[in-house]
Parts: structure tokens; C-alpha cells; sequence
């Protein structure tokens, strides 16, 4: 797929927008990047909650919602040579990323993270799962 064929793809899946305060060219690319990054996680990993997002330096943001929002990954999308390139480390990272969660890869099944591989000890916080004091 490349990235004028985005808006062909016939993908089940919510791709919304929160507001933009600056319009730079790099802004404007990286929407068109984090939208195919979306929809490309959207179809490999059915129905988890991604949310993607980017910071300067065209460097993608990624997280599943269903996870402590403190953890997720970057993918440098200047750093890949072809469009292929990129989705397959978006794919690769958001595999990762739900392994080391302990979550299913494919469709997901409505449980939320509990662990975290790799850090010793550490207790997941979910926005479920927070108090108010």
C-alpha cells in the first residue's frame, strides 16, 4: 500500500483526528504517515485501541490505549528508505510492543495489559484501574 493508496483501503476502523494548532509541511506529511500507520495497525492488529501521534524530527509515536499510556514506541519514518519499509517497522514495533504486554497478537480480545516484560516489578497503571483521591 503505499501512501496515495491510503484512502482506498477497505479497513473497518475509526481514524479520527484531534486538533492541529500548527500546519508546517512536516506536519502535513506526518498526518498522511501517521494515517497509514494507523489504518496499517488497524488491519494487522484487528480492533486494539492504537492511538498514533508524531513528534518533531518525523518521528512517529505509537501506543495502544489498552496499555499503561506510559509505554509505547517510535518508529523514525526518515530513516525508511521505501514506503513498504515503514509499514513493516510499524507492524514489527506494534508486535513488540503487545508481546512485551502480554497481549494477543491479531484481533484483540478485550483484556487489558497486566504486565510488563523487561521491567522488573513494575505495576501497570490503566486509566480503568486509576483512583481519585
Amino acid at each position: 500500500m503505499s501512501l496515495s493508496s491510503i484512502h482506498d483501503a477497505q479497513i473497518d476502523c475509526d481514524i479520527q483526528k484531534v486538533e492541529q494548532t500548527s500546519v508546517g509541511p512536516e506536519d502535513a506529511q506526518m498526518e498522511l504517515i501517521a494515517k497509514l500507520a494507523a489504518t496499517k495497525l488497524s488491519s494487522h492488529y484487528p480492533n486494539h485501541l492504537w492511538a498514533v501521534g508524531w513528534a518533531p524530527g518525523m518521528t512517529l509515536v505509537i501506543k495502544n490505549m489498552a496499555m499503561d499510556g506510559r509505554y509505547g514506541y517510535t518508529v523514525d519514518a526518515a530513516k525508511a528508505a521505501t514506503v513498504s519499509e515503514l509499514e513493516r517497522a510499524i507492524v514489527m514495533g506494534g508486535g513488540e510492543l503487545l508481546e512485551r504486554m502480554g497481549m494477543v497478537r491479531g484481533k484483540w480480545n478485550g483484556e487489558f495489559a497486566t504486565e510488563v516484560e523487561g521491567i522488573p516489578n513494575q505495576r501497570i497503571i490503566l486509566p480503568h484501574m486509576a483512583h481519585t483521591a
